[in-house]
């Protein structure tokens, strides 16, 4: 059996060997775990993959020729909640699980959207700038701060994540209201929020969090049209996807005055290549983050231990032992 650890060089660096162990330990030591480091050429992928049976990976693409190029694959775990990157339709059609993990990173997330808001809020970079490379002690060099207990928070997607946001604002004294057309009511009220709609929370928010998995339905929720429709310069902060967000558009709303600022921790492109070209960058009142919301030590390691136990269960043939899977297939096949 091979199994396939296909991702970015940045991915990548973290302690494989605990990968490694856990295949061998559940698969058997004649397992064979490869590596491989992806650099844009997807026919060194498909190489790669070609007599896997497995596939593990974080942000790596899978569309419908790469996956159809390997024809013993019976599964693809993601290290990650989302699975936007890969086409999972493609994968059912193929005969291959696609799966997910689930409840692993909550608390970092949820802690390092507010810190978000409170660094984009409270003017930090532009603070800290001022002072490292100009040498200037001057607090009244930027206005339109916020006082956060005078402030509503708008959360876009109130999920586990979402509500763990909502926990921590109200702490700061913040009104928080959410748009979530699938969160009950009950669990809302329960969280101490109430729902509104789009609209409404566009209009009415001082901050706007994006904390929702992204759908075909919601990409670029927020467009030129949403950023018209604000009307109190919130602070924006998203730590989902980079799709969310219409980035032309954001820097529209930035350059016009129309938002205060944004604390992004996701990009629509977060190559190398495009993080040098983004015109979000180098601007005071733009904070970015590398896709670490994340990121703990605890965090990382469950994360690991979940995609890899979903891999197992599949090529073991234990469907209703994987965490999350995102498309019909049955697995029981890969116990014969």
């Amino acid at each position: 059996m091979k199994i396939a650890i296909c991702d970015y060089k940045e991915p990548l660096n973290r302690d494989l060997d605990l990968e490694r162990r856990f295949f061998t330990e559940a698969l058997g030591e004649n397992t064979q775990v490869e590596v491989y480091e992806h650099h844009g050429d997807n026919e060194a992928l498909k190489n790669a993959i070609k007599d896997a049976d497995g596939v593990l990976t974080s942000y790596l693409e899978f569309p419908k020729d790469v996956i159809e190029s390997a024809p013993n694959l019976k599964g693809i775990s993601i290290e990650a909640t989302g699975y936007n990157y890969v086409d999972a339709d493609a994968a059912q059609r193929h005969g291959t699980a696609v799966a997910v993990i689930g409840e692993y990173c909550t608390q970092e997330v949820a802690t390092h959207t507010i810190a978000l808001v409170l660094a984009v809020a409270r003017s930090l970079k532009h603070y800290d700038r001022q002072i490292e490379y100009r040498h200037s002690y001057d607090w009244n060099s930027t206005s339109g701060m916020i006082r956060l207990d005078d402030s509503t928070l708008g959360i876009m997607g109130l999920g586990k994540i979402g509500r763990a946001v909502a926990h921590r604002a109200q702490a700061f004294g913040l009104t928080v209201i959410a748009y979530d057309p699938y969160c009950p009511p009950q669990a809302a009220a329960d969280a101490g929020v109430r729902l509104v709609s789009k609209e409404e929370l566009l209009r009415t928010s001082d901050i706007i969090t994006l904390n929702m998995l992204l759908t075909p339905e919601n990409e670029h929720i927020l467009d030129d049209n949403a950023f018209s429709m604000m009307q109190r310069r919130p602070v924006i902060v998203n730590v989902s996807r980079g799709q969310l967000i219409d980035e032309a558009a954001l820097v529209r709303a930035l350059d016009s005055g129309r938002i205060f600022g944004a604390g992004l921790d996701v990009l629509e492109d977060e190559s190398d290549a495009g993080v040098a070209a983004s015109p979000l960058v180098g601007r005071d009142n733009v904070i970015l983050t590398p896709h670490s919301a994340f990121y703990s030590d605890k965090a990382l390691y469950e994360c690991q231990r979940i995609a890899c136990r979903n891999l197992i269960h599949i090529l073991r043939g234990e469907g209703d032992d994987v965490f999350r899977m995102v498309n019909d297939v049955d697995v029981s096949v890969n116990s014969r």
